[in-house]
Formats: structure tokens, sequence, C-alpha cells
């Protein structure tokens, strides 16, 4: 950063393919646009919500209907006011199928309709009461964009998005770089963030550099101030340097898990699942990958968000024998040659991973600690985008998954049936017939607004995931930015 115009250059991990909110999944993508938006609401790590965008809301008595009270004065970067008609729009904009949102559409739930009761008051119904609107309201993913943008940029919205926030989109640099430069009118900051003005950075510059070596090198060469997805081996040199800080949190939701699909054979057997549980090394993984600056994780929640069930460290403590002893009963038997064999069928699975965020070392470590039991493992690496879309159709047997989150809430997008169909995130893909309950528990844990009432409906879902052994709990997903010492202020958000 220079005396003079303040500009902030951070060095990212990967290029995503496009940066609209309410089509793409990537968290990359909204962690560096997510200044160019504002939300409705803003969440806390305590869970409550404040105002954002809308000064209040009223939650009607059976849940149904939210009628939210729109801040006046906002506008977005082209000049468009906000008004209720701009947040109906997005809001269809999301759920619309023919967009193929990834992630936005099926966050509102049980949405049915907005409507515009004048120009600053907007009812949102819902078809079923869906405690988790508020939570999805919070979030980038379901912000208000240009409806006027919309229509002139057409595809080229992916790449130029229109919001509110504190920050405009200024220009992206394929295969360089992408920045967004400060808003000069921004005066409707949440009473969350400290700076009620326009930001004091005039710009922040997001490098692409996908080589964890080159990022690191970029940073002590002073190329850039700071760097996202710091490489756990590096971590100790840097802190050791003396001219560097660093910044470690772990990432609240669902942490990085191995999601079986119960739906293909062979993984559609809970013995054969339940063998996959056992034969994991949990510990040993997260020793070798991310040399300590990285937690394992015990369940489908990681431990450090709100609603974890401590409760599912009793299941699947690694064991070979168990593991081994599953197998052989269920008729897996072992050959000469190393490998199981069911009537002359070999137990083989298929190991989907992107080639950032560590899979391609995890696949390494899952195929050497199953080969010791007999099961071999293919791995095969793709880019986000046709990975997204195997995961989605279920072509996979084994495929890691993690999704921020601020309380276990966010357990229904994961294993609801609902989302296991062929544009969702259930990757287990179950189906409604899998276990009698395990929906309908959901289904009422999604409707209980108090962190009183969903905590304990959520504390049972995660102990079925577990006992169905629909997913083997990696790492718990953490945040390690390291910066030059003169870069102040980074905080993190629920």
């Amino acid at each position: 950063m220079s005396d003079g115009y303040k500009q902030l250059t951070i060095g990212v991990h990967y290029e995503p393919s496009g940066v609209d909110p309410h089509i793409g999944s990537a968290e990359l993508a909204l962690q560096m646009t997510n200044a160019v938006f504002d939300t409705l609401v803003n969440k806390t790590v305590e869970g409550d919500y404040l105002p954002g965008l809308a000064e209040r809301y009223e939650v009607s008595a059976d849940q149904r209907i939210y009628t939210f009270y729109l801040r006046r004065g906002v506008v977005f970067h082209d000049g468009e006011p906000f008004d209720a008609q701009a947040m109906k729009f997005s809001l269809d904009r999301a759920r619309d199928p023919a967009n193929q949102s990834q992630l936005a559409g099926s966050m509102l739930g049980s949405y049915d309709q907005a409507n515009v009761l004048d120009t600053f008051t907007l009812e949102i119904r819902l078809k079923e009461p869906y405690a988790l609107l508020l939570d999805a309201l919070s979030q980038g993913w379901l912000a208000p964009v240009s409806p006027r943008a919309v229509a002139a940029l057409g595809d080229g919205f992916s790449r130029h998005p229109v919001g509110t926030g504190p920050f405009t989109f200024e220009r992206w640099e394929a295969g360089n770089c992408l920045v967004i430069k400060r808003n000069p009118a921004y005066a409707w900051a949440p009473p969350l963030v400290t700076n009620q003005g326009p930001p004091a950075l005039d710009e922040i510059c997001f490098r692409f550099l996908p080589n964890s070596a080159s990022r690191t090198a970029a940073l002590t060469a002073g190329e850039v101030d700071a760097i996202f997805y710091v490489e756990p081996s590096d971590c100790a040199s840097l802190r050791a340097d003396g001219a560097y800080r660093l910044e470690t949190l772990p990432i609240r939701g669902i942490p990085v898990c191995l999601m079986m699909n119960i739906s293909r054979a062979p993984t559609d057997e809970l013995a054969v699942r339940q063998a996959v549980s056992y034969a994991v090394d949990q510990d040993a993984l997260v020793d070798e990958v991310f040399h300590g600056e990285f937690e394992r994780a015990w369940g489908p929640v990681s431990q450090f968000t709100l609603g974890y069930n401590s409760a599912v460290e009793q299941y699947y403590v690694y064991s070979h024998e168990r593991a081994v002893s599953l197998l052989d009963e269920a008729g897996w038997l072992l050959s000469e040659d190393g490998w199981r064999y069911r009537a002359g069928e070999p137990l083989e699975l298929s190991f989907y991973a992107l080639p950032v965020n560590f899979y391609p070392e995890f696949g390494k470590i899952i195929t050497r600690q199953l080969a010791a039991v007999g099961i071999r493992v293919e791995v095969r690496l793709l880019d986000p985008v046709p990975w997204i879309r195997a995961g989605m159709a279920g072509e996979h047997h084994l495929i890691p998954q993690g999704k921020y989150a601020s309380s276990s809430q966010l357990l229904s997008f994961v294993y609801h049936s609902r989302n296991s169909g062929p544009a969702g995130y259930g990757w287990s893909k179950r189906s409604a017939e899998h276990h009698p309950g395990f929906d309908q528990l959901i289904g009422k844990a999604e409707q209980a607004l108090p962190t009183e009432g969903f905590v304990p409906l959520f504390g049972e879902v995660q102990e079925l995931v577990m006992q169905e052994a629909l997913a083997v709990p990696l790492h718990c997903n953490t945040n390690i930015m390291a910066m030059r010492n003169e870069v102040m202020g980074i905080r993190f958000d629920a």
C-alpha cells in the first residue's frame, strides 16, 4: 500500500469461472466480490440478525410471511435506485430454474413469491415455515443486484457484477487479476461494521496465483500485501521471519467431508460405507497435509459452529481391524492380488477431486489408506465446473465437500433428499425413501426459528448422518491469511 493511493493487493489461489452470486457457488468468487454487495440482514457469530439493507423485518405468526422495511437512499453502482422491486427481481432471478443457480436458488428453501407492497416494503411468502431464510438472506449469494445491469450485460454480468456495496467492480484481467474500487458514495453501512462511511482503501487487487509456492514468493518479494490459502508448510517460516503476520480462523459450517454416494454401488451398501469410515485415519491425513495448522473434523458440522453435537466423536474411531471385519462379513473377500471382490466384482471406488484445496493430496492419502483394507480407489481430477456437475449428477463414489455456514442449519442443504437431484448439493445423493423419518426430522428443524429450537434437532441429524455413514468428516476448513505487518484491520464475518 502506498501512502497516497491506498491499494491492497492479495494473492489468491485460483481464478473462478464467474462472480455472479446468484449463479455460481465458488467461495473464493464471493470472498473477492463480497464488498461489491450488501445483504438484507447481517448475522452475528452469536446467531443474532442485525439490520442491513432492511432496517427491520416482521415474521407472521405462522412463519410463512416475512415483511422487510427497506432502507431509503441506497443506490446501485450504475445509478439504479435500490428498492423493493429490485430486491424482488434479485430473489426471483436466483430462484428461476432457467438461470441454473448452483447455490443461491436452493438456499431460498420453501420460497413461494416476493410481493412489492410499496416502494420500500417487500413481502416474502413461503410455502411452509423455513427458519433458514434469514440466514440465507444474510449471505452475499442472495444480495441484490442491479436489474438494469443484468439486462444490459446479459451473460457478461458474471464477469462484471453491479451491487450496492462499499466497493464497485472495476475490472477482471483474465489470467492476471480482479480489481474492486472504493465507492465514494457509500453511505448505508450496516451497524455490524465499524466504518460507517466509504472505505479507507482506494482499491483491492486480487492476483490469481494458483501455485502455493508462487503466492508465498510473491508475498516475500513484496509483490502482494497478503495471500489467501497459505501453504500450511510455509506457516512456521513466515511466523519466524518477523515481517509477516498470520491470521488463522477456523471456518464455521460443514467441514470438508468425504461424501459417499449412497445411490451408486458399492457405496449404496451401509457396510461398505462404514468400512470406509473406519479405514480413513483423519488424524494421519491432517498431520500429513496441514502440519498442525488445521484441525480434524469429527462430524458433519465443524466443532467451531453453533449447534455442533459432540456425540459424533464416538463414531468410527480409526480401526483397520473393524474395516476388515465389516468387509469380510459383507462378502467382499480379499484376493491374492491384494484387492477385494464379491461374486467376481472388484470393490472399486471413484474419487472426484479438484486440483486445488489439497484435494489431490487427499486423493493420494485416501487411496493409500483404503488400499490397506483391499479397496481400490481411482482418483479423477477435474476443473471446478465439471467437478460440480459430476457431484450434482452423482457420478462419484467419493467426493470432498465443505460449505461455509454460521450454524448447523446448513445441514438441511447438504442432507435433505430434495437437494440430491441433478441440480443440488446433496452429494450423498440420498433419496426420500432412505431412512424413514430423516427428511421429516430435517424439515422439523428447518421450521424452528429460535436457536433453542433448531440446535437439538440438528444435533439428532448429525448423529443420523454418522449412523448412516453418509460422509467421512476429514478436516475443518481454516482461513490462513498471511500479510505484511503494515496491513491491519483484517476481520472475518460469521
